[in-house]
């Protein structure tokens, strides 16, 4: 049994904090007895697990894959740094986090002859399914949420006994175009819709971090819940003498045991703020603002805020951004690849030729090395089970066409797997025979999701069977 402190801290809230405050305190001391029948209840065992969708709206060139992607497309086989192209290589010390998947095709999009569309491709990417048109001037909508958000709110459903994540799912990105949506849907039916820009992400997860902090509770109000618990198990127990009490109160201790050791993980959480000194104003087509969107997000999963975030790097359906400083001079003597560079991305994705690929493998380098910077971080700190952070995580590198030119065949996805997860790293997995629906599948599964298929469903809400086999059993571990 832990000892606990009788020391006091005074504590100072607003009428309003203090209401939030009792009801998550009233939460503590309820939550072991809503169903001991006559065992002990434990604290979630669960790994607190966590999910991140990257998605740029362009794909990798299809010319010289085996250089830019990895040596071969075809078999399943163990990857190692010989086996990465130039796109890749920036993760090599990641490599057995990776779950390189190609031979996949956008089937769902193509079964159901839907238009190629930068909104609709996003959505089935992420969907599996048609969205439902609502008439001209309307919003359109979805047979169900994206698997983002069903899994940012399966995680969130599941995970933890009194201290719930502030956000199930959050979608973050460079630039907003209002006209342009993604067509993917919350479990309630409701659009989502990017938060856009660095000041208005970091407002949004942190600027209000009185509510935030309230709902996770700050460290010495923990500990005060904590020891009135435990001064209240100390006066009742001599006044029982039936063992089903003993039973019950033995039970409550566990419970309160367990509590204690998840909020002295919390107390060590290595989170803070997001610097954001520098940063581009909201909605500018600033490629620095990448960098300060990846260290909002790595913030949030390290105070455990957010179960499902899903960046939509340069926009919500186009990327928007500028890469000019990706130019080499001492490299390059091109000036169509200077100028390219220089323009949003969109200008290239609608070219077939040297300039326009050479644009995408250096802007996808690019991300790759930002997004090693992130795993860099996220493998040495600690989560609050003790694991770090990379452990507990699944990261789906994804994109809403395959090649410029809106292109809905073989796909290249990465996803990067920590060692609490279902999925099994380290492989190149040729998934052709498969849909873009089992992959959807098989990720919800890597993170303990019992779904046997995902999507599939046409504009008029009838659900094509021949979208999901289930899921790619080669991925998982079990």
């Amino acid at each position: 049994m832990m000892t606990f402190s009788t020391k006091r801290v005074p504590i100072v809230r607003s009428n309003q904090n203090r209401r939030k405050f009792l009801k998550i305190a009233s939460g503590l001391l309820s939550a072991p007895f809503l169903s001991l029948q006559g065992s002990q209840v434990r604290a979630s065992t669960n790994p607190p697990l966590r999910f991140l969708t990257i998605m740029d709206s362009y794909g990798i060139s299809e010319v010289d894959r085996r250089e830019t992607w990895v040596s071969s497309m075809v078999g399943d086989y163990e990857l190692t740094d010989d086996s990465l192209g130039t796109i890749l290589a920036p993760l090599s010390n990641y490599r057995d986090n990776m779950l390189v998947v190609s031979g996949l095709k956008l089937d769902s999009s193509l079964v159901m002859n839907d238009a190629a569309t930068h909104d609709r491709l996003t959505a089935q990417a992420l969907c599996g399914s048609r969205t439902q048109d609502a008439g001209v001037g309307s919003t359109a909508t979805q047979h169900h949420a994206s698997l983002d958000v069903h899994i940012g709110q399966y995680l969130s459903e599941s995970y933890g006994l009194a201290f719930p994540r502030v956000y199930p799912h959050v979608f973050v990105s460079d630039y907003s175009e209002p006209t342009k949506t993604t067509f993917c849907f919350d479990t309630q039916g409701n659009q989502i819709r990017a938060i856009s820009g660095v000041g208005n992400i970091v407002n949004t997860l942190f600027g209000s971090s009185e509510d935030a902090q309230t709902m996770l509770l700050d460290t010495r109000s923990q500990q005060l819940v904590l020891d009135l618990v435990n001064e209240r198990l100390q006066s009742v127990r001599g006044e029982l003498v039936n063992a089903n009490a003993a039973t019950v109160l033995d039970a409550y201790e566990s419970s309160v045991d367990d509590l204690a050791t998840e909020l002295e993980l919390r107390a060590n959480l290595q989170c803070t703020t997001p610097d954001t000194t520098g940063a581009p104003s909201n909605n500018q087509k600033n490629e620095s603002s990448t960098a300060y969107i990846f260290s909002a997000i790595y913030e949030a999963f390290a105070c455990d805020l957010a179960s499902s975030i899903t960046y939509a790097i340069g926009g919500e359906t186009i990327n928007q951004l500028r890469y000019g400083f990706l130019y080499d001079e001492e490299l390059y003597n091109d000036g169509d690849l200077q100028s390219l560079l220089n323009k949003n991305l969109h200008a290239a994705s609608h070219r077939n030729d040297a300039a326009a690929d050479k644009v995408h493998e250096l802007v996808r380098t690019y991300q790759a090395g930002r997004i090693a910077e992130l795993l860099d971080k996220m493998s040495t700190t600690p989560d609050v089970d003790g694991s770090m952070l990379l452990d507990n995580t699944v990261i789906f590198v994804t994109s809403a066409m395959s090649h410029n030119t809106h292109k809905r065949g073989d796909y290249c996805h990465l996803l990067l797997a920590g060692s609490n997860t279902n999925l099994r790293g380290g492989f190149h997995y040729d998934c052709s025979g498969s849909t873009n629906n089992d992959l959807l599948t098989t990720i919800a599964n890597g993170l303990t999701l019992p779904d046997t298929s995902f999507g599939g469903y046409n504009a008029s809400g009838n659900r094509l069977d021949e979208l999901n086999q289930g899921p790619i059993t080669k991925m998982l571990r079990s």
